[in-house]
């Protein structure tokens, strides 16, 4: 019974050593009991274009965004809206004049 103790109290004590090691560190964090912070940008939809492409919608403060990604940097499309591409790129699977 007294090993068991002892055992529990030495086990007890690495573990609030570790804590403490840890949080010195700052590698001991509550994560789960921050809110969780929400910025003016939300990604609709990635799509994949290539290994190393992609196209992003993105709405940002009620305007929607085009954005494709490639190695070297980033294109931003806003001389449109996205329903006047929609529209566009419709008409055109469709074989229909623009």
């Amino acid at each position: 019974m007294e090993l068991l103790q002892a055992t529990a109290a030495v086990a007890l004590l690495a573990l609030a050593a570790a804590a403490a090691w840890l949080a010195a560190r700052g590698r001991l964090t509550a994560s789960f009991l921050r809110p969780r912070i929400q910025g003016p940008a939300e990604v609709v939809q990635r799509l994949p274009l290539t290994a190393q492409h992609s196209l992003h919608v993105v709405r940002l403060a009620g305007e929607t965004l085009l954005v494709v990604t490639f190695p070297n940097g980033a294109l931003l499309d806003r001389s449109r809206g996205f329903r006047d591409a929609l529209a566009e790129a419709g008409a055109a699977w469709k074989g229909e004049p623009r």
